[in-house]
């Protein structure tokens, strides 16, 4: 039996999904575009005035891009939907919710002159509530904040788990896995904020990761929004 594969006969598809739009991401992106690999970079269009800064618990200061910074920063990679102002999203009203989504898609598509297709979940509370809104709102999928353990293509786009946290003591050994396995169309994405390389002093680990990925051709770099449209082709589901 012939396998499926992504385009260009690749048999496996590599992404890093990651979350708030933080002044890290910039050498976090060098790195990236350094081995020739794709983000899907999930923004709060309402705290990119200023560069907005708050505490981490660890006490460093952490501050989010402003726009002028990340327009440029984020060329051949994803934007995506991260709510426009990161609230806990089980408080909110239906039509709250629904302003948190809409009036973030509307100011990215502005602000970069594309069209947003992905959502990702702030905090970790999801509900039928917040993906029936998420599909009023015109997106594609919804990456939620669980994690998969599984090199599995998601089925179920409006309840996407990334693979695995950056933070998992088990990352790199998972990456090797990936790396040797035969599973059909198989997925590793990785999901996290770039200000966690700098408090758990992770670089040169997720450097590791990103060079033992680009080593192999049969690993194709992809953004979300290109598995979920491939994966929706293959299944015949024309959803946009």
């Amino acid at each position: 039996m012939i396998k499926k594969t992504y385009p260009g006969g690749k048999t496996k598809a590599f992404n890093v999904t990651y979350d708030d739009g933080v002044l890290q991401d910039i050498r976090f992106v060098t790195l990236l575009n350094q081995y020739n690999l794709k983000g899907t970079f999930n923004l709060n269009s309402g705290l990119m005035e200023n560069e907005f800064e708050w505490i981490h618990e660890s006490g460093k200061s952490i501050k989010r891009l402003s726009k002028e910074k990340a327009v440029p920063l984020y060329q051949g990679h994803e934007i995506a939907c991260h709510t426009l102002t990161h609230p806990y999203m089980n408080d909110l009203s239906e039509q709250e919710i629904l302003h948190e989504l809409q009036a973030d898609k509307a100011n990215l598509e502005k602000l970069f002159g594309r069209e947003v297709k992905g959502f990702a979940v702030p905090f970790d509370y999801y509900s039928e509530r917040i993906e029936s809104c998420v599909r009023q709102s015109g997106f594609s999928y919804a990456r939620i904040s669980q994690e998969s353990r599984s090199f599995m293509p998601q089925t179920d786009f409006f309840n996407w788990k990334a693979t695995v946290f950056h933070t998992d003591s088990q990352l790199e050994e998972l990456t090797r896995q990936f790396i040797e396995t035969d599973l059909e169309l198989a997925v590793f994405q990785i999901v996290g904020h770039s200000y966690d390389l700098d408090v758990e002093d992770m670089w040169d680990r997720i450097e590791n990761v990103f060079r033992m990925i680009a080593a192999h051709d049969e690993i194709l770099p992809m953004t979300t929004i290109e598995i979920v449209a491939y994966l929706r082709f293959l299944s015949g589901d024309n959803q946009p």
